[in-house]
């Protein structure tokens, strides 16, 4: 094996393939069992009344598409850096005749290319996957300034793939928490979690929000649990795509992740396999 590279220099991207197709339909999947186990937004959130939603990191624009089914009224804008996902999101809404939701490419890392005062409501979940720990800052700070007084801003991340009784899904957990360290996407010094959850508040307090609220959210993705199967098949796709990072990172060679990625896969199929997904969800006000 050879020695862990330090990717953070240049800027990071995503840590898969943005551009590929599996995980264009990876994402759809993903983004349906998401929003049926953690819902669309908190719940405390009065939703009716934003009238103008974006969407940061929308990938193929699941999760527009069922807010817009649930509130018909809205305005929906979705940005993503892949021109794929936001090819094939355009496809959709315009094979579905859908006049009030429309995608762009646009790098979320990037000063947003909104005007002042733009919504009422940024959604961005899942987007750790392409963010250094440096753009937090920033991101935040443009969602403040394209929300409208009174704007919400929601945030939700994901703190590792999940805890587990799998010995191999849990070292690829490790690996991968690792690549993202060396990518600089981790707030942690070690360890398996991303350190989201601990950092966010404090960084939207320092961008401006106030009436801070954040939740916990669990998946139960155990054998014979409802989330089981449709999160297999996701970590299995997902697990792949990620491969290629994990060889450039130095941390593991082809030859090793294949073995542990057909011994998880095993694993995750056993009767007694057991795992929950932790999952962190923040929301903030834009002063009146």
């Amino acid at each position: 094996m050879t020695n862990p590279t330090d990717m953070s220099e240049p800027g990071p991207g995503y840590i898969v393939d943005a551009e590929n197709a599996a995980e264009m339909a990876r994402l759809t999947r993903q983004a349906r069992v998401l929003s049926e186990h953690l819902g669309l937004f908190p719940a405390q959130l009065n939703v009716a009344q934003c009238q103008h939603i974006l969407d940061i990191g929308c990938g193929p624009g699941e999760w527009a598409l069922e807010v817009i089914q649930r509130f018909p009224g809205s305005q929906i804008t979705g940005i993503d850096i892949s021109e794929l996902m936001v090819r094939y999101a355009r496809y959709v809404v315009e094979s579905q005749r859908i006049s009030n939701v429309q995608f762009q490419v646009m790098d979320a890392r990037q000063p947003l290319a909104f005007p002042d005062a733009s919504f009422d409501l940024v959604n961005a979940r899942f987007i750790i996957g392409f963010m250094p720990t440096s753009a937090w800052p920033q991101l935040l700070r443009e969602c403040f300034r394209v929300l409208r007084p009174g704007g919400i801003l929601c945030s939700c991340e994901p703190e590792s793939f999940g805890t587990t009784t799998s010995p191999s899904f849990t070292r690829y957990n490790l690996l991968m928490t690792q690549a993202m360290r060396l990518a600089g996407q981790c707030f942690t010094p070690e360890g398996e979690l991303y350190g989201i959850s601990a950092v966010q508040p404090r960084l939207l307090r320092e961008a401006g929000f106030q009436d801070i609220q954040q939740e916990a959210l669990v998946i139960n993705y155990s054998t014979g649990m409802p989330a089981h199967r449709a999160t297999y098949d996701n970590l299995k796709t997902f697990m792949k795509l990620l491969q290629p990072l994990l060889v450039r990172s130095g941390l593991t060679t082809q030859e090793n992740i294949d073995l542990l990625y057909t011994r998880t896969l095993e694993e995750m199929e056993a009767d007694d396999f057991c795992a929950a997904g932790f999952f962190y969800r923040v929301w903030g006000e834009k002063p009146e």
